[in-house]
C-alpha cells in the first residue's frame, strides 16, 4: 500500500469491504422474493390455467374527451360493489403529415397515484408532438380509433386492445388477459371473489421484510400489470440496461428482467438482474411479407416503480409475448407505430425529448482512475500522454479530491486552492478538461459542512416516516463519508437549491472547463435495503407535504439528481455545453447528458457484453453512452487491455477508468508494444472525430441512434440477425466487430447487398455471408459499406481543441454504380449557438465523374415520420471556426473501376495519385488540395478515357 493509501485509514473501508464481497445475490431481490411480481406470477398462472376474463368495457362509457383524445371505462368481472370501474385513455399525437404516437393509461379515478409531471420524463415540451384527431367508431363488438394510418380496435368483451399501421396489426395490449390494477383498500378487507392478484396471494400486502429490512407499507398494495403481444415479431430489444444479448427473449430466462435501479458492484453478466440505470422501453421487429415489409413498432411504459418484464416468443417463435409489473403508481404506455426502427426512435424523442448536444471535447479520449490523488499525480499523467503522443481531452478524479468525501469541496492536503488553479490552468493550456466527481449523499455528521447544512435548513433531505410518538425526520444512511442525509430530488426546489451550488463563487474552479460526474445516484446506501433508501422513506417531488413513498418514484431518483447537476452547469455558464455523466438513468435521462455501464469487470465477458449493452441503450434513445476500458475492476492482462481499447475507440463515450484497487495502467506501463497498440487506436478516435461528431448532431437533432445492431439498415437480412451480439454499426456505415477471447480469427458478417470495404487497407468484401478474418494485433476488424462517404482529419493533435483549425479529409467508398454520399456536420463545438442555426450541414456525393457538396436534410424526405429537434429545421449560418477548418485537404475515392486522366474543380487542374486495391482491379484515387471547403457548394470532375 502506498503511504498516501495508508495515510487514508479508515476512509477506504467502505471501498475494501464492498470489493471483497463482489456480487451478493442475497443483497438483491428476484421476482418471488417480492410480494407484487410474485404474487403477479401467481395471478397470471391462475389466469391462464382457469381461462379467466376478468376485465371488460362498457360500449355506452365511450367517450371523446377532445379531437384527439377517447375514454372509455373498465370494469371488473367480479368486482361491481367492491372496486371502483378503472379508467382507460387513448390520446393520439403526430407530427405533421405523419401520425404515430399513440398514449393509454389506465388508472383508478380518484386515487392519489404518482405520476411524474408532464414535461419531466414525457409529453416535453420541445419534442415538437401535436394532437391527432381521431375518428371514432363504434361497433357491436369493439371501437375502432382511427388517426390517419394509425388506429386502435377497443374490443369490448373481454378487454383487448389493438394497435395497428395501414391496417397490419403490430401490437395487443391485455391479448392473454392478464391486467391487474390493485386499487387501495382499507386493512382487513375480507375475501373477496377473484378481482386482482391480491385475491391469489395476500401474503405481504401491508409489511414484508426482506435481508433483515422491514418495509412498512402503509397504504398497502397497489401493484399493477399487463400484458403485450407483438405481432409477428420474433426479435424484440430493448429494456436497457442489463449485461446480457440484445435479443430480450434469446437468453430464455426463467426470471423476468427487472427494472430497479441499483448499485451492483462487479455485476454478473447473462443474467436479468436490475443494474444502475432502465429504460422500459421494447422496439419490435415485425416480420413480412406484410405489405411493406419488414417493419418495427415500441412501447413505452412510464412507470418509476420497480417493475420486472417477462419476454418469451411465442406462436413457434413468430411472436413475441411479454407481461409487464410495477409495484406502484398507474400504467401509462407510449406506444410508437414505426414503420421503422428509426421511425420508432424519433417517435420515442418526441415524446421524451430530443438529445442534448454534448461538447466536441466529450467525443474524445477519458482518462479516469479511482484516483489520481495529487495535483502533481494529474499533471504527470498529462504530461505522459503528451510525451508519448498520446491525445487525451478529460481527465478525471474520483472521491478522493474531496474533502474527507464531502462534496463540492478540495482536498486540502492533495489539491490545495493554489494547486488546483496551476492544475486547471495547465489543463486549459493544452486544451484539456477536467472532471471531478459529485455524489447525491451529503455527510451528517458535520455541522460546518455548509451544503448539508444548507439543505437541511430548507427542509429538502428525504424523511424516515413518523410515527405516533416520533414525528418524520431525515433519512440518514451510510455512505462513502460515513453517516449520510440524502436530499430529495424529486422535488424542484431541491433541484434549483443543487443547481446553485455549481456556481465558482461556491465551488472553485474555472468557468466551463471542469465538468461533473454522478456516481451513486440510483441512490446508494450501504446499509439499506438492497443498498438504497427504504421504500418507505418519503419525497415531497411537486407537493407540499412528505407523502410520496419512495417505492413509487425510487427509478426517477438519478434522473433528477442528473437534471440538477446540468441545469447548475447552465446556471454557471449559460453560453457553454454542459457535460454531465451519470451512472443512474431512467426514460428522458439522454436530454442531461452521458451514461455509462457502471462497475463491470476486466475480463473478457464484460467486453463481449458491452457490445449489447450499448445497443440495447442506444436503441432505447440513449446513444452517448460507453463502459469503462478495460474494465474497472481486476487487472487486465494485456491482450484483454489492448482488445479493449481497440474496441473502445468505436464505442460513443470512450473512457479508462480502473478501482482503487487495481495497478495502475495508463498505457506506458504496459510496455512498449502495448503502449503503440493503444496510441494508435486512440489516433484512429481522433481521426474520426468528423464522422462522430456529425453521428451526434445527428442523434441529438435528428434521433438517429450513433451506434446500431448490424441488422438495423436491413431487417430482410436473416443472416444479420444471428451476429447481433459481437457485431456493430457505427452509423449507417461503419460496421465494428468485436475480439474474442484468445482468437486468432474471428468470423465476420456484412450485412445487406451492397460491397464493404476492409476500413484498415484498401480491400473489398462481398455481402451476406460470413468469413473468417483473421485478427491483426493492430486493430479490431472494422469494414465500411460500399456507397459511403466519411469525414477525417487526418493531423494528429495532443486534443480535439488543438485540432479546432485543421483541414479536413473526405474518404469515399464507390459501390458497383460508381455512387457514394455521406454528411458532414461541424459547429463551434462548444456553444449553445447551434440552436440558431450557426452550424454547416453538408451532403457529399460522388456518382459517375464527379463528386460534389450541397447543403445536407437532417430527415429523409420519405421518412414516415418527420419529427426533428427544432435546430435542425433552421435556416444556417456560419459558425464561429477558423476559416482552415473548413478546408478539405484531401479527396480519397475508394474502389474507382478505372483511373482517371484527369481532375479538375471549376477548371483548374487538381494533381492525384493512383493506387490498386489489394486482390482486386479497383483503384484507389487521391486528389490533394481540391480547392473545396465545407459549408460551400462545390464540384470536382474526373475525366476517364472514352
Amino acid at each position: 500500500m502506498s503511504p498516501w493509501l495508508s495515510s487514508m485509514g479508515v476512509r477506504l473501508l467502505p471501498a475494501l469491504l464492498i470489493a471483497a464481497a463482489a456480487v451478493d445475490h442475497s443483497k438483491f431481490r428476484t421476482c418471488s422474493q417480492g410480494s407484487f411480481c410474485r404474487r403477479y406470477r401467481a395471478y397470471v398462472k391462475e389466469v391462464q390455467s382457469s381461462g379467466a376474463q376478468l376485465h371488460f368495457v362498457d360500449a355506452a362509457s365511450l367517450t371523446q374527451d377532445s379531437a384527439h383524445e377517447v375514454r372509455l371505462q373498465i370494469s371488473s368481472r367480479h368486482g361491481a360493489g367492491v372496486v371502483e370501474p378503472l379508467e382507460l385513455k387513448l390520446g393520439f399525437f403526430r407530427v405533421p403529415e405523419a401520425c404515430g404516437v399513440l398514449r393509454i393509461s389506465i388508472l383508478a379515478p380518484g386515487e392519489r397515484r404518482f405520476r411524474p409531471r408532464e414535461g419531466d420524463v414525457a409529453l416535453v415540451p420541445e419534442g415538437g408532438l401535436q394532437p391527432d384527431p381521431v375518428a371514432v367508431r363504434s361497433e357491436e363488438a369493439a371501437a375502432i380509433i382511427t388517426a390517419g394510418e394509425c388506429s386502435a380496435r377497443v374490443q369490448y368483451d373481454p378487454l383487448e386492445l389493438d394497435l395497428m399501421r395501414s391496417g397490419r396489426l403490430l401490437q395487443t395490449l391485455n391479448a392473454r388477459h392478464l391486467l391487474n390494477f390493485e386499487q387501495l383498500r382499507s386493512k382487513g378487507t375480507g375475501a373477496r371473489p377473484l378481482i386482482d392478484a391480491t385475491d391469489v396471494d395476500s401474503t405481504s400486502l401491508w409489511e414484508e421484510e426482506f435481508d433483515g429490512h422491514v418495509d412498512s407499507k402503509p397504504r398497502g398494495p397497489m401493484g399493477v400489470g399487463i400484458d403485450i403481444s407483438f405481432h409477428k415479431a420474433s426479435f424484440a430489444v430493448g429494456l436497457a440496461e442489463h449485461a446480457t444479448r440484445l435479443h430480450l427473449a434469446e437468453p430464455r430466462f426463467q426470471e423476468p428482467y427487472r427494472l430497479f435501479n441499483l448499485d451492483v458492484f462487479e455485476y454478473e453478466v447473462d443474467v436479468p438482474m436490475a443494474l444502475y440505470g432502465n429504460i422500459p422501453m421494447i422496439t419490435a421487429l415485425h416480420q413480412g411479407p406484410e405489405p411493406g415489409g419488414s417493419a418495427a413498432s415500441g412501447i413505452l411504459l412510464v412507470n418509476p416503480s420497480e417493475g420486472f418484464v417477462k419476454v418469451e416468443t411465442a406462436n413457434n417463435g413468430t411472436d413475441t409475448q411479454t407481461w409487464w409489473a410495477f409495484e406502484a403508481g398507474i400504467l401509462d404506455f407510449f406506444a410508437f407505430l414505426g414503420p421503422t426502427p428509426l421511425d420508432v426512435l424519433r417517435q420515442y424523442h418526441a415524446v421524451t425529448g430530443w438529445p442534448r448536444m454534448p461538447p466536441l471535447a466529450a467525443l474524445g479520449k477519458h482518462q479516469s482512475r479511482w484516483n489520481y490523488i495529487t495535483v502533481e499525480d494529474v499533471l504527470e499523467v498529462a504530461g505522459k500522454f503528451d510525451e508519448h503522443r498520446i491525445p487525451f481531452d478529460f481527465i478525471w478524479l474520483d472521491l478522493e479530491h474531496t474533502n474527507q468525501k464531502r462534496y463540492f469541496t478540495w482536498d486540502p492536503q492533495h489539491f490545495p486552492a493554489e494547486g488546483v488553479r496551476r492544475m486547471l490552468g495547465e489543463l486549459n493550456r493544452t486544451h484539456r478538461k477536467l472532471v471531478t466527481i459529485i455524489d447525491p449523499h451529503l455527510y451528517a455528521a458535520d455541522p460546518d459542512y455548509a451544503v448539508a447544512a444548507r439543505m437541511k435548513a430548507q427542509g429538502l433531505m428525504v424523511k424516515r416516516p413518523g410515527n405516533a410518538t416520533v414525528p418524520a425526520h431525515d433519512f440518514e444512511g451510510f455512505c462513502w463519508p460515513g453517516p449520510s442525509n440524502y436530499p430529495d430530488f424529486c422535488d424542484p426546489r431541491m433541484r434549483r437549491e443543487w443547481a446553485e451550488l455549481f456556481d465558482f463563487s461556491a465551488y472553485p474552479g474555472w468557468p466551463a472547463e471542469i465538468y461533473t460526474w454522478n456516481d451513486m445516484n440510483e441512490p446508494s446506501v450501504f446499509d439499506g435495503p438492497e443498498i438504497s433508501l427504504p421504500r418507505d422513506t418519503l419525497h415531497r417531488c411537486h407537493a407540499e407535504e412528505f407523502d410520496i413513498e419512495h417505492r413509487e418514484v425510487h427509478n426517477l431518483y438519478g434522473f433528477y439528481v442528473h437534471e440538477a447537476s446540468t441545469q447548475g452547469h447552465l446556471l454557471r455558464a449559460p453560453g457553454q455545453r454542459p457535460f454531465v455523466l451519470t451512472r443512474s438513468f431512467f426514460a428522458g435521462s439522454h436530454r442531461h447528458g452521458p451514461a455509462w455501464t457502471g462497475d463491470n469487470m476486466a475480463n473478457w465477458k464484460h467486453l463481449e457484453r458491452s457490445v449489447p449493452m450499448l445497443l440495447s441503450l442506444a436503441l432505447c434513445g440513449y446513444s452517448m453512452v460507453g463502459a469503462d476500458v478495460a474494465g474497472f475492476m481486476g487487472d487486465p492482462d494485456q491482450e484483454l487491455f489492448v482488445r479493449w481499447h481497440q474496441l473502445g475507440v468505436w464505442y460513443p463515450f470512450y473512457r479508462a477508468h480502473a478501482h482503487l484497487t487495481t495497478q495502475r495502467r495508463e498505457p506506458w506501463m504496459m510496455g512498449a508494444s502495448v503502449m503503440g497498440k493503444v496510441r494508435k487506436a486512440v489516433l484512429t478516435r481522433y481521426r474520426m472525430l468528423p464522422t462522430w461528431y456529425t453521428l451526434t448532431a445527428e442523434w441529438s437533432l435528428a434521433g438517429a441512434p450513433m451506434i446500431r445492431p448490424i441488422w438495423y439498415h436491413d431487417l430482410e437480412d436473416a443472416g444479420a440477425f444471428q451476429h447481433a451480439d459481437t457485431h456493430f454499426l457505427v452509423g449507417e456505415s461503419i460496421l465494428v466487430r468485436a475480439p474474442a477471447e484468445n482468437a486468432k480469427s474471428v468470423m465476420v458478417y456484412l450485412p445487406g447487398t451492397r460491397p464493404w470495404f476492409d476500413f484498415w487497407q484498401p480491400r473489398i468484401h462481398s455481402p451476406g455471408k460470413a468469413f473468417k478474418v483473421t485478427l491483426s494485433k493492430s486493430h479490431v476488424p472494422v469494414f465500411v459499406r460500399a456507397g459511403s462517404c466519411l469525414v477525417q482529419r487526418s493531423r494528429p493533435r495532443r486534443s480535439t481543441g488543438a485540432m479546432a483549425r485543421d483541414p479536413h479529409t473526405v474518404v469515399c467508398y464507390a459501390d458497383a454504380e460508381g455512387r457514394a454520399a455521406g454528411r458532414v456536420y461541424l459547429d463551434d463545438g462548444a456553444s449553445h449557438a447551434y440552436h440558431t442555426g450557426a452550424y454547416v450541414f453538408d451532403e457529399i456525393s460522388m456518382a459517375g465523374s464527379a463528386l460534389w457538396s450541397a447543403p445536407g436534410r437532417f430527415l429523409d424526405p420519405g421518412a414516415a415520420f418527420r419529427a426533428a429537434a427544432p435546430a435542425a429545421s433552421l435556416e444556417r449560418s456560419m459558425p464561429e471556426v477558423s476559416e482552415t477548418a473548413l478546408r478539405i485537404e484531401r479527396l480519397v475515392l475508394v474502389g474507382l473501376d478505372s483511373a482517371p486522366q484527369a481532375i479538375s474543380n471549376a477548371g483548374t487542374e487538381l494533381a492525384f495519385q493512383v493506387e490498386q486495391m489489394i486482390d482486386s482491379a479497383l483503384k484507389v484515387v487521391t486528389i490533394k488540395e481540391p480547392r473545396a471547403k465545407l459549408g460551400a457548394s462545390w464540384r470536382v470532375d474526373l475525366r476517364f478515357a472514352a
